[in-house]
């Protein structure tokens, strides 16, 4: 089972590896000075020992006794722990000693009253870092003297204050990097957390956007990840708002409509057909012209009524199994007249032979219409129109391309928004049902155009082979 290393499993890990870290170094510090201590303290018991071993041999001599002998090898025992060494005799008269300047003296009134001390067995007095040292000489019965060293504790002490600012300065290097691993999981931490809160801003300011990649598998990861979801679910209720707005302003449009439809669409055709008698009676040609024009104007104004209807009423797709291929070359019969009259060649890219999809073919012809006769808009001196066709990650593309006037890019994202348009006597809502269908249909379309450049149509479909 993986372990997941959370904030604060992380944080109580630093601070064990701290602790056992701190453990270590002294029980390892501990060891090494405690050691050095113990040959420290061994050297000098075994200098003391045999300095006392020498100064009682020399005192306990029956013949002639010789100080001076004695004093040049008190010298050679003298160590950094041993401050001086002396032989005192009976009468406290000072007779060797490592400071050649106290031989032949007699003791000073401190020592002296060691000695009397170290009568009744205080043998060892403290004075500051200093041990005296007082060993009153008995041999066979008689009093031979007193062996008298000054012991410096200085070198024990030096080692335990260096035992002591090394664990010090240890503990403070442990502590250091304690320090520096918390500022690391620090900046670590409140930089993503830095940027979820960027994110959040722009999330605020409308950004739904937003995706935050996420490496992490602690408490930052879930933050991210739950921020990413929603963002999601923002990003799904402003769809879901958007689209319930576009059904509000349907229905509203589609009342428009059948309420205008009633009001105009009798009139139309009763003027139509009007039209249709007066025309079969006059032979004036200037009169037929405007007759044909008022015959025009009243198709078009049917035609906006149809637009209304169409676009009003909700959609029921009748899917049928189409070849796509001959959709498009069906569609473009109708359209190839008005294309030879204005000089527009069209080119057609089928890289197959035939795509059958489920669709609904009447609604998709209305759509290929739209994108046809927009091409056409743009092209008034004539031009190129190129459609192409091909089968992409289990997706129908359809593109529609021309080599018109193009769009300004400041308003390509409102041609498909109902009423948009910048045509003169256009109406706006070929585009948006455009848009619609496909979107029905489970696809979207694309628009991409540049100033003088031309504009490009796709219409991107959910490939359902049959």
């Amino acid at each position: 089972m993986k372990i997941k290393w959370t904030l604060n499993k992380k944080l109580i890990l630093m601070m064990a590896a701290l602790s056992a870290a701190v453990i270590l170094i002294m029980f390892i510090l501990n060891i090494y000075y405690e050691q050095a201590l113990l040959t420290t303290l061994q050297q000098k018991t075994s200098e003391i020992t045999e300095s006392l071993h020498l100064a009682i041999e020399e005192i306990t001599k029956q013949e002639k006794k010789d100080y001076k002998n004695l004093a040049s090898y008190l010298n050679k025992l003298k160590a950094g722990g041993i401050k001086e060494i002396s032989i005192i005799d009976s009468a406290t008269r000072i007779r060797a000693s490592t400071d050649p300047e106290k031989v032949g003296r007699f003791t000073s009134k401190y020592i002296t009253e060691l000695i009397f001390k170290s009568e009744v067995g205080e043998f060892l007095t403290k004075e500051g870092d200093l041990y005296h040292i007082i060993l009153p000489v008995v041999a066979k019965g008689e009093h031979q003297g007193y062996i008298h060293l000054e012991v410096s504790t200085e070198d024990i002490s030096s080692l335990m204050k260096t035992h002591m600012r090394n664990r010090i300065l240890a503990t403070l290097i442990i502590f250091l990097c304690g320090f520096v691993v918390a500022v690391w999981l620090s900046s670590r931490y409140t930089r993503p957390i830095r940027r979820v809160v960027d994110s959040a801003r722009a999330v605020a300011s409308g950004d739904l956007d937003i995706s935050l990649p996420i490496k992490e598998h602690d408490e930052i990861g879930d933050l991210k990840r739950s921020f990413n979801q929603m963002a999601k679910k923002l990003k799904e209720f402003r769809a879901l708002e958007e689209r319930w707005r576009e059904i509000e302003h349907l229905s509203t449009i589609g009342d428009l409509s059948r309420s205008i439809a009633h009001e105009i669409r009798n009139p139309l055709n009763f003027i139509s057909l009007s039209v249709d008698h007066l025309s079969g009676q006059i032979e004036n040609e200037n009169q037929k012209k405007l007759l044909n024009s008022i015959k025009e104007e009243v198709k078009r104004l049917d035609s906006l009524v149809s637009n209304f209807l169409a676009y009003g009423k909700p959609l029921n797709l009748n899917r049928k199994s189409t070849d796509i291929l001959e959709l498009i070359d069906d569609t473009l019969s109708l359209v190839e007249a008005r294309a030879e009259k204005t000089g527009i060649r069209i080119l057609k890219e089928y890289p197959v032979g035939s795509l059958t999809v489920k669709i609904d073919p009447e609604l998709i012809k209305t759509c290929l219409i739209n994108i046809f006769q927009n091409a056409f808009h743009a092209m008034p001196e004539g031009g190129t129109m190129r459609i192409s066709v091909e089968k992409a990650n289990q997706e129908i593309v359809i593109s529609v391309s021309d080599t018109g006037v193009g769009v300004d890019e400041s308003i390509q994202e409102k041609v498909f928004e109902p009423f948009f348009t910048t045509r003169q006597r256009g109406v706006g809502l070929g585009l948006a049902l455009t848009k619609r269908v496909v979107e029905e249909h489970g696809g979207r379309v694309k628009f991409v155009s540049k100033k003088g450049a031309g504009s490009t149509f796709t219409i991107i479909l959910p490939e359902r082979v049959t």
